[in-house]
């Protein structure tokens, strides 16, 4: 058979040969300069830092986030803990269960960082005695009331609109305590204040068995995202490992291989950790998927260059020059697949959320830290090591040939098949929707999964969306005009399918003006001077309680009012939908200076997932142009360039098919899953396309041969890769948290669709663009020259 010895590449040949040639004489060297990378690397983990705020997913300059913090800071702060109170007699409105909420309101006010606590017991109910105006509590010493009473303040609570749907249920068998609290910037303060919580909850649960007790709100979600945190950075990585090292060993059939590529995992995560706490990132739940990216491409290159070095071994090579032959078939696609896998990282720079862009620069200097561990430390602890004997994988090599034989000799049937299958799918990808819950990214393992759950399914709304509507002047407030305006929207607004609950000053002024004209239900309306509802708010202001102020609802100028709608469960579609139709009302309906737009933590979040989902789509199209440029530079060749595109962008696109089916809902963290797959499916071709050509160029092979070859010699890899890999990320599929076990699922599901369109699609593909007798003719960087060709 004639060799062809194609002539080197000029720039990175001589590179790639000395770094081998240096690895081979020089091992010990080579590990102790390894060594070094990870001691100075990983020393950075000593100034990591958690952020727990889940506001830390936009960017401090985004619009919809300024208007946010302003409003909160104009306001008081929106952050909460709420005690939600179920008596298993199902009536809140008895003096035992009264007394309960009553003690749990006081002792509220104790917990670090309060603000306020509100309940149906502190509710400040208004009366008239002659011409004075009484403001007290809703229930005072509860143990002395009369059934009488307790049947009047029932009746007074379940029909005042400021109470039902927000601290107490339509009848009565459920109602919570709604602390009001401050935060720090990062949310640092959220472990001590839910501490506190726990602590009371406990306490009253202990005293009050016949009740049930269950804390939600904002701050016991920043808590649980601290141990979301923590759990993917150390259980979910732990439980990921272990089903690595199984499939490892599954694969290579050697304890030491397995032992050395753990450790090159292990070499690379520290390290890109380490660097990323130098760079003064915060670590987040996103950020805690990063060490399972990285340990994926690490996986790859260290069993590509295993596998090759045991194939080699067997042949009967002494153990240096194996590795220098494993080396040189692996070198440069390894390089190349490191390099196209960190640009497809580098590309979630387009996502308008921190976090990801964060974890797509540390994934992007994991991979080339698992590149330098996988050619530069792996060898030289092989080499170090007693040469080890390899029993030879007949079976493998049984199937994967096998496999080769029904691809090649029925492509035409093959290649029919799976492109209708791939249709089908690609069709059922158009059924996703966006969609993005914040408080569904707990499961139901989560406590305040279960009671946020079971708040929004009895008594209120989660998803708050705020309006600051602001008068002409400081004091207009007071204005009829804007009173009733305001009035107006509160009314528009409770009569959406999707809103439970409206918060408006507007109510307590039609509750003031009532009371003061004998109670009649007539006067349930809004005062038509503004004397008169200046004089109501002065009066109903300087009778309040300390602590329970208007500074929640109001301006201290008096320029501007805060009214709060709470929605029941619904999508993030929903919630952006319900702001847009409000501030259409707002435009069609309120004076131009009343003219104002929604706020709040689910509108941001909505927001983002939709601008991030177009964001990774121009993410993935340029990703997907630059790799294949540096593919049709790498290969030489602008054919085998250009297809390569097709089993790097289907596996994606067939793998959301595949999602419509399943579950059909895309939020933030499965919207970036196409840009970050992209180099991990490079893998696959890359090394595929480097045996192909080596098998035609170096061996001379038609196209028939050099595609059985690349079966032969790769196929055994690949599949071992794709079972680590889908191994590691189902296991992150189990995650209890849902951005991250959904990212898991989805790129469990492509890496596995990726192999299935390598073997099933392109390799068809191949065989009927090269025919045979065209072979390349040009050389190419995955196939250097001056080197010895091998046998079929």
């Amino acid at each position: 058979m004639t060799v062809h010895r194609p002539s080197a590449s000029p720039d990175l040949k001589p590179v790639s040969s000395r770094l081998q040639a240096n690895i081979i004489a020089h091992p010990w060297i080579c590990i102790l300069f390894s060594l070094v990378v990870v001691v100075v690397a990983s020393f950075g983990l000593s100034f990591a830092t958690l952020n727990n705020n889940p506001k830390l997913f936009f960017a401090p300059d985004n619009p919809d986030l300024i208007y946010l913090n302003e409003l909160e800071t104009r306001f008081t702060s929106d952050e909460n803990v709420v005690f939600i109170v179920h008596p298993d007699n199902g009536d809140i409105f008895t003096i035992e269960n009264l007394t309960l909420l009553e003690e749990l309101t006081n002792e509220a006010w104790t917990i670090a960082n309060g603000l306020r606590a509100d309940s149906i017991t502190n509710f400040q109910h208004t009366e008239v005695a002659g011409d004075d105006l009484q403001v007290r509590n809703l229930v005072e010493n509860p143990t002395g009331l009369s059934p009488g009473q307790l049947r009047d303040i029932k009746a007074i609570a379940l029909n005042e609109p400021n109470l039902v749907h927000h601290v107490v249920s339509t009848t009565g068998h459920v109602a919570v305590v709604t602390v009001s609290v401050t935060l720090g910037e990062k949310a640092a303060d959220a472990p001590l204040i839910m501490a506190d919580a726990e602590r009371i909850r406990d306490e009253f649960r202990a005293r009050y068995p016949q009740v049930k007790l269950m804390l939600s709100g904002s701050v016991a979600f920043k808590k649980a995202s601290e141990v979301a945190t923590k759990q993917e950075l150390s259980t979910t990585s732990v439980y990921g490992s272990l089903a690595i090292l199984i499939c490892l060993y599954i694969m290579l059939r050697s304890v030491a291989s397995v032992m050395i590529t753990m450790v090159v995992i292990l070499f690379s995560n520290l390290s890109a950790l380490g660097i990323t706490s130098w760079l003064g990132i915060e670590f987040s739940p996103t950020l805690g998927l990063a060490p399972a990216m990285i340990l994926t491409l690490a996986v790859a290159d260290s069993i590509h260059i295993l596998i090759a070095y045991q194939h080699h071994i067997r042949r009967g090579l002494d153990k240096q020059s194996a590795m220098a032959e494993s080396l040189r078939i692996n070198m440069q696609p390894v390089f190349l697949t490191s390099i196209t896998t960190a640009v497809g990282f580098l590309f979630l720079n387009t996502s308008e959320s921190p976090p990801f862009r964060e974890m797509g620069n540390m994934v992007s200097m994991g991979v080339m830290l698992a590149l330098f561990f996988s050619v530069v430390f792996l060898p030289s602890v092989i080499l170090v090591l007693p040469q080890q004997r390899y029993r030879k994988g007949v079976k493998e090599s049984v199937l994967m040939n096998g496999l080769a034989d029904f691809v090649i000799n029925r492509r035409k049937p093959v290649f029919t098949m799976v492109t209708i299958i791939f249709c089908v799918l690609s069709v059922f990808s158009l059924k996703n929707e966006f969609n993005d819950v914040w408080f569904e990214y707990y499961d139901e393992t989560w406590e305040v999964r279960r009671a946020t759950q079971f708040m929004v399914e009895e008594i209120t709304g989660f998803h708050r969306v705020q309006f600051a509507f602001p008068a002409a002047e400081p004091g207009g407030i007071m204005e009829p005009e804007y009173m009733q305006a305001l009035d107006s929207f509160s009314q528009w607004a409770r009569q959406h399918p999707n809103v439970l609950f409206v918060s408006s000053f507007s109510d307590t002024i039609k509750r003031l003006n009532r009371d003061m004209n004998g109670g009649s239900a007539e006067d349930y309306s809004i005062p038509g001077e503004r004397n008169l509802i200046a004089q109501y708010a002065l009066m109903f202001e300087m009778s309040l309680p300390m602590g329970l102020g208007l500074e929640n609802q109001m301006t201290f100028d008096k320029s501007a009012v805060r009214l709060n709608v709470l929605l029941g469960r619904v999508s993030s579609n929903d919630i952006l939908a319900f702001e847009l139709e409000a501030r259409q009302w707002i435009s069609d309906n309120l004076p131009a200076y009343m003219h104002t737009k929604g706020a709040g933590f689910d509108l941001l979040l909505g927001e983002l997932s939709n601008n991030s989902m177009r964001g990774m789509l121009l993410g993935t199209a340029l990703a997907m142009v630059v790799v294949s440029l540096m593919l049709i530079v790498a290969l030489r060749s602008v054919k085998y360039g250009l297809l390569s595109m097709l089993p790097n962008l289907l596996p994606a696109l067939l793998a959301f098919g595949i999602w419509g089916i399943i579950n059909g809902e895309i939020g933030l963290s499965v919207s970036v899953v196409a840009c970050m797959t992209l180099g991990i499916v490079v893998d696959n071709t890359v090394h595929f396309l480097s045996k192909y050509i080596r098998a035609k160029q170096e061996q001379g092979l038609t196209t028939v041969e050099a595609a059985r070859y690349a079966f032969k010699t790769v196929g055994v890899a690949l599949s071992a890769t794709t079972l680590v890999l889908a191994a590691n990320f189902g296991v992150m599929a189990t995650s209890h948290f849902y951005p991250n076990a959904s990212m898991g699922m989805l790129t469990a599901i492509t890496v596995t669709v990726a192999l299935v369109v390598n073997f099933f699609f392109f390799v068809p593909v191949l065989l009927f663009v090269d025919r045979e007798g065209e072979g390349p003719k040009e050389s190419g960087v995955l196939v250097g020259g001056g080197m010895q060709a091998e046998k079929a």
